[in-house]
Formats: structure tokens, C-alpha cells, sequence
């Protein structure tokens, strides 16, 4: 099998914290019950089947569990209300198949991957009769090892029993099955074919099909004693491919399963089950809520007061013509904002208004910086001042100029309903690319910034190792040159558990992503990023950037892009252009041994749809291995800086040439340090899971992109964290 590296930084510590601890905030309604359990499968569930329950909204649970010969690693989130979806790594001992020579291996493990999808289709009534209602479809997406359907009930009854029964099609119609009610209406529905080949692909053809159908059920009970919950199950599936190989070990004696879990914390459950009347079996999930901070929010200091402008203040105007006068009040200015959070990066005035260009350093909402910038603004500048233009700056981009009247800011503090009329007065447009030669500019050119971090990655499903922890040393400098132009190295060193060089991959595409494991491989020194990158403004509303050098661990040369994003609108439009060739895995600054070079860039378009959070992303153009198609992501995206996204991406490269996977496709993950320490931070954590590195559809790794740079600073994002202006 092949190997996928995840590159997760500090992620993984977060992952292993959240733990849920989570306190200090009101629990969402649905809420009000206990958070329903997960199975072996990582879905709402009662052992090794599911039940039609659903997580909390948002909620993401990472979960391991085994029992025999198979183990599964699980990540689940709850998409929408109604919506979850489930990706899961597994690994089937003594699965048994042929070699590459055709011969029969019975001692032959399998790495699957698998995904699947459960939809809400009823909600239950607690006080009456309804039970809740749920579609579900497993292993969708893979390579049909667990390909099933099911419609499933739950029903709470005495407050502390929760009932399940359901049908199921597939692999959940093995035991004691009855004849597919969907052959009715037409013969085609009794054919199913679970040879899914590479996989990755969606199997329509099969969704409800096979001669048979099954029942299966259980019971769930939380127990007087404290946390623990019993669990026994009536089980539709006979695990007949997992017992088919001379050398597996399980054997199915059991339709039924028994289990006991213990919730150690809201967040940390375990269970141990006896499985199949064959063996004993065990799950661990750890779960946590973007909706739920771990920390407590409120530790960090108040804001400055608000004292409004006395009537007989004096309305002298002499100072703004005053250039000395003009500069100490700068210079006193940035102090004060440095000592809030923020550092002042231009100021201009005159007579009547103000304007600063800040970066918030502290804050994870932007409008926290932004109230906090005004209170100084208001507690500091002359009484003639009328109006606050307060422009976001971000990796040297400004971004946003936010108009604030004074006297509205001045009536509005500590009174009932201040956060909406502050937003209503406020005034957002395009930051222009300058406040012109008068302005003070803050003198910080040449700079220097460093660090020196731990970077974990994760090895997953290889054959020697399914999944294996390793840990580079990365160090990091920028060199800031002029506004907007810099200059970053990074170079990791491999620390803990180095692996190999595989050796060149199988492809017949060039390997511009399957070769991955050699860039990576080894105890020499890795230069992984070498470049000059220049990010500027045409307008209000167009941002630009030019990058050159070795851009990423696998590629080096020239990449432009430019992207138009108005501040009221909730879409942009965006292009980039690449030149790159692939380097040496071997030599940080050699291109001989590929010898290979491409043109390749894509066209985006960025909607954010103000549905629960979904923001879309549509690409389409040429990508690095030479093919041409588009990539679909969809993001969703919490207020507090959690994001959890999907991808996939479709070429004119066939599945055959693909090879395992059928097509590129994945999950992201963002957590914001934020969520799990008492103190204001803007760092974020960040989990990318792969099916498996292939060539085609693979893109250039740029990390200074321009839509996530801006993308904070407008109209949408804002108001979804307004409440913070007055924090």
C-alpha cells in the first residue's frame, strides 16, 4: 500500500488536550441529554452497528477501536444539525490475497479506507412517541470492504434506556437476512456488486441493492452508577471476508454483542465489549466542540473605559499641522496599542479624523482588535477628532478600513444593545493600497523574525507501519525587507522516527506526489521552503502576490497570483500562474534528477454561502503532473477560528492511471490554540488526512496564498464575531 504523511504540527498535541474539559459556557439545547455514544465504526452508535442519534451540532470526535483482527481509526463530525460524516482508516489481519505473482497470501493484511454518511431524518420526541429517524450510507466512498446501507429508529424510553432497531442492506444484510423489499419494484435491485477496484468512487449502482436485506437492533442503558452505560446489540453483519483467509483467527460463533463504557470526562469515553462470541474488544474516543471552548474565555484584561468628550473640551486643530506634535502622538500611540495587543503599523491625521493601519497580534476575532483600537483611539487623540479610520493589516496586506464615528462610540458604550447598533454604524470598505507620503510609517525595515519548533507528522497506513508518530525539528526565519516584501527559509530536521528512502514509486504519471516519501526520508537537513515573496494592493478590492523560489519540500520556480475580493461582497474571484520544477529529494538545491518542469495554475471562485458557516471553494485549470480538471472544497468555518473542510479533485487522469484512490480527495482540520488556553492567541493548529498521495489532481504547496490572508476581514466574517467588539 502506499504511504501518506499528514503533516499536523503542533495539531497533534491540541487533538490529544482536548480532551473536553470543557467549561464555562452554556451547553448548546440539544445538549440538555446525554451526548450519544459512539460505536467501533467512530459513528453515533451502539457497539459494531449504528443507531439513528445524533452528535451535537459541530461536534468532532477522533476514536480507535479492536477486536480480533481489525482495528479502526476513526474521525467523525458532525457537519450540519442533520448531517454527519465519518472518515475511518482500518486494518484487517490475515485478510488474505493473492501477490503480485497471482499467488495466495493467507497471511496478507489490508489498509482500508472508508467514508461514510448518516442523515437525520426525524428528530425524536422526547415526551411522546417519535422515535428519531436516520439514512445512513458506509463505506461510500472506498473500496466496498464495509459497503452498506441502513435505515435506523432510536427511542428514548424510562429517560435512561435508548432502544435501536434498524434494516440494513449490503454488508449489514449478512445474518438471517429476508428478501430486499426494493426487488419489488425492479429485479435490478437483487444484483449488487461490492468490487469496488481502486476505489474512491461513489457506488450509486449499489446503494439498497443485494438479494437480502436484515434486521439488527440493541438497547442502550445509562446506569444509576455514575458515567457507565451498558450496551447489548443484535449484530446483521457475519464478518464472512474477515474469517475466509486458512491463517485468520476470528471466527463469528455470535449474532450478539455485549459491552460496558465509562465517560470519563464529557469528552474521553472507553468500552470494553465482548464481541461475536468470539473475543473481546475495545474502543477509546476522545470528543470535543468547536461551540465549547476548553479554556475559559474571560482571564485576559479588561479594555480601556470609554469617557466621552466633555462639552467645553478644547477644539483645538493647531496640533495637526504640527508634524513634531503629529509624530509624538504616533509614537505614544503605538505604545499603547502594543501594550492592547495590537502594533501600529501608519497613522495620518487631520484636523477632524484619524487613521491607523494596525496588525492584531493577540486577538483570535478581529473586531476585538478593533473595539480595542478604538477605545484607544478615543481615550487618546484630540477632541477635534470626529472620526476613527481603523485599516487591518495582515502579512503585510492591508485588508479593511473600518469607519467609526466618535460620538456614536462614545453613546453607545454600556448600553443595551451596543453590539448591533456599533455594527450598524460602522462603515467597511476596501483598504486602499496607502495613506500616502504624509502618513507615519512605522520604521521597521530591515526585520528579522525566527522560531524554532517541534513539527509531529503522522505515517499512516504503510504496510510495515499503519500508522506511526514522527517528530521533525523545524526552524524558521523571515526576513522583512520593505512593506510587503520578504524573504523566508525554513529548514526541518528529521528527529524521531526517521523513516527509509521507499525508492521511486509505481506511477505513469510523473511522481510529483508520489514520490512524497523520499523528501522526506533520512537524518540529512531538509530545505523546504528558500524564497523572495512580494503581497501587495492594486485597489480597494484586488490583492496581489509574486513568489520565487523553492516554494515548497517538492518544487521550485515562479508563482504569481492576484485575487479580487470586494469587502461587501460575499464572493471572489482569484488566479495563479506557476512555473516550477521538481527538485532533488536528495540535494536542497539540485533539479537534475527529474529533470521535470510544468506550467500549471488554477481559477477560483470563493463563495461563502452564510449557511451554518459553509464556505465553497471552485477551482479548475492545469495541475502539477500535467493534467487538467477542478477541485471542490467546502469549508466549514466556526466564528472562533475551527475549521473543519472536504476536497476532491477530478482530472482528465483515469482512474487506472490514478491508481488507488480513483481520484484525489480528502479532509482539513483548524484549531485554534485559542480554544484550549486562558489567554488571547492567534496561533492555530492544522490536521490535513489524505486517502492517499497520488499525482493527479496534485497542486503547488504555496503558503502565503492570498483568500485565506483576507478572507477574516470581511463584511460576512465580521459580524459573525462582532460580539467581540466591546470585549
Amino acid at each position: 500500500m502506499s504511504q501518506k504523511r499528514l503533516r499536523v504540527g503542533a495539531a497533534v498535541m491540541t487533538m490529544a488536550s482536548a480532551t473536553a474539559l470543557a467549561v464555562g459556557q452554556t451547553a448548546p439545547a440539544q445538549e440538555a441529554r446525554p451526548r450519544p455514544s459512539l460505536n467501533l465504526y467512530g459513528t453515533t452508535g451502539l457497539i459494531d452497528m449504528p443507531s439513528a442519534q445524533a452528535q451535537p451540532d459541530g461536534q468532532i470526535s477522533i476514536s480507535y477501536s479492536q477486536f480480533g483482527e481489525t482495528s479502526r481509526r476513526n474521525f467523525n463530525f458532525q457537519i450540519l444539525p442533520r448531517l454527519s460524516g465519518t472518515l475511518r482508516y482500518s486494518t484487517i489481519k490475515n485478510w488474505g490475497q493473492n501477490d503480485d505473482n497471482g499467488v495466495y497470501d493467507p497471511t496478507y493484511d489490508l489498509y482500508d479506507r472508508s467514508f461514510d454518511l448518516q442523515l437525520q431524518i426525524l428528530d425524536e420526541d422526547y415526551d411522546g412517541w417519535v422515535p428519531s429517524l436516520a439514512l445512513g450510507f458506509r463505506d461510500f466512498l472506498g473500496t466496498g470492504v464495509y459497503s452498506s446501507e441502513y435505515l435506523v429508529a432510536s427511542k428514548t424510553v424510562a429517560e435512561d434506556f435508548t432502544l435501536t432497531a434498524g434494516i440494513g442492506w449490503g454488508r449489514l444484510s449478512g445474518v438471517n437476512g429476508f428478501k430486499n423489499p426494493f426487488c419489488a419494484i425492479s429485479s435490478s435491485f437483487c444484483d449488487r456488486e461490492n468490487d469496488f477496484g481502486e476505489g474512491g468512487k461513489v457506488a450509486f449502482g449499489t446503494f439498497f441493492h443485494g438479494e437480502d436485506s436484515a434486521l439488527f437492533g440493541g438497547v442502550e442503558w445509562r446506569t444509576p452508577i455514575e458515567n457507565v452505560t451498558l450496551k447489548a446489540e443484535y449484530s446483521s453483519d457475519a464478518y464472512t471476508r474477515e474469517q475466509k483467509s486458512p491463517a485468520a483467527t476470528f471466527e463469528r460463533k455470535s449474532p450478539f454483542n455485549f459491552g460496558a463504557e465509562y465517560r470519563w470526562r464529557e469528552g474521553v469515553t472507553g468500552g470494553i465489549y465482548y464481541m461475536y462470541g468470539d473475543t473481546v474488544g475495545f474502543n477509546v474516543s476522545l470528543s470535543g466542540n468547536p461551540n465549547r471552548p476548553l479554556a475559559p474565555q474571560d482571564l485576559g484584561t479588561g479594555p480601556l473605559p470609554v469617557n466621552a468628550r466633555a462639552m467645553d473640551a478644547p477644539q483645538g486643530t493647531d496640533w495637526a499641522t504640527n508634524p513634531a506634535a503629529r509624530d509624538a502622538l504616533a509614537a505614544a500611540l503605538a505604545e499603547v496599542l502594543k501594550a492592547e495587543g495590537m502594533r501600529l503599523e501608519q497613522f495620518k491625521a487631520d484636523p477632524r479624523a484619524v487613521d491607523v493601519v494596525i496588525t492584531n497580534l493577540r486577538f483570535n476575532e478581529e473586531p476585538q482588535a478593533i473595539g480595542r483600537t478604538a477605545r484607544v483611539l478615543s481615550a487618546g487623540m484630540p477632541a477635534s477628532v470626529q472620526t476613527f479610520r481603523i485599516t487591518m493589516m495582515q502579512d503585510d496586506l492591508v485588508t479593511t478600513t473600518i469607519t467609526i464615528d466618535r460620538s456614536d462610540f462614545e453613546s453607545q458604550v454600556d448600553r443595551f444593545g451596543a453590539t448591533l447598533e456599533s455594527w450598524q454604524t460602522a462603515v467597511l470598505e476596501g483598504a486602499l493600497p496607502s495613506l500616502g507620503r504624509e502618513a507615519w510609517v512605522r520604521d521597521a525595515y530591515p526585520s528579522l523574525d525566527w522560531n524554532l519548533v517541534p513539527a509531529p507528522y503522522l505515517v499512516l497506513l504503510t504496510p510495515e507501519d499503519p500508522i506511526k508518530l514522527g517528530v521533525n525539528i523545524d526552524l524558521g526565519f523571515r526576513l522583512g525587507i520593505a512593506p510587503g516584501l520578504s524573504a523566508t527559509a525554513n529548514i526541518s530536521q528529521p528527529f524521531i522516527n526517521v523513516p527509509d528512502d521507499p525508492g521511486p514509486s509505481e506511477t505513469s504519471l510523473p511522481p510529483v506526489r508520489s514520490d512524497q516519501g523520499r523528501y522526506y526520508s533520512g537524518y540529512d537537513p531538509k530545505l523546504t521552503q528558500l524564497t523572495a515573496d512580494y503581497l501587495f494592493k492594486l485597489n480597494r478590492d484586488v490583492y496581489a502576490r509574486a513568489t520565487v523560489g523553492m516554494i515548497e519540500r517538492m518544487f521550485g520556480g515562479v508563482s504569481g497570483e492576484i485575487l479580487w475580493k470586494p469587502v461587501n461582497q460575499s464572493w471572489a474571484l482569484g488566479a495563479e500562474l506557476n512555473y516550477v520544477k521538481q527538485r532533488d529529494f536528495d540535494d536542497p538545491f539540485g533539479f537534475g534528477y527529474y529533470d521535470y518542469d510544468v506550467v500549471m495554475g488554477l481559477g477560483s471562485l470563493y463563495w461563502e454561502t452564510g449557511f451554518y458557516g459553509l464556505e465553497t471553494q471552485f477551482s479548475a485549470g492545469r495541475y502539477l503532473a500535467g493534467d487538467w480538471g477542478g477541485t471542490v472544497n467546502v469549508t466549514r468555518r466556526f466564528a472562533n477560528g475551527w475549521a473543519v473542510g472536504a476536497y476532491f479533485t477530478l482530472t482528465d487522469v483515469t482512474s487506472e492511471d490514478f491508481g488507488e484512490g480513483s481520484f484525489d480527495k480528502g479532509v482539513t482540520l483548524e484549531i485554534p490554540f485559542r480554544w484550549t488556553v486562558p489567554f488571547e492567541t492567534k496561533t492555530n493548529n492544522s490536521i490535513g488526512l489524505t486517502s492517499v498521495s497520488r499525482d493527479g489532481g496534485a497542486n503547488l504547496m504555496v503558503s502565503n496564498r492570498l483568500y485565506p490572508i483576507v478572507r477574516d476581514y470581511d463584511r460576512y466574517h465580521l459580524k459573525q464575531s462582532w460580539g467581540t467588539f466591546w470585549q
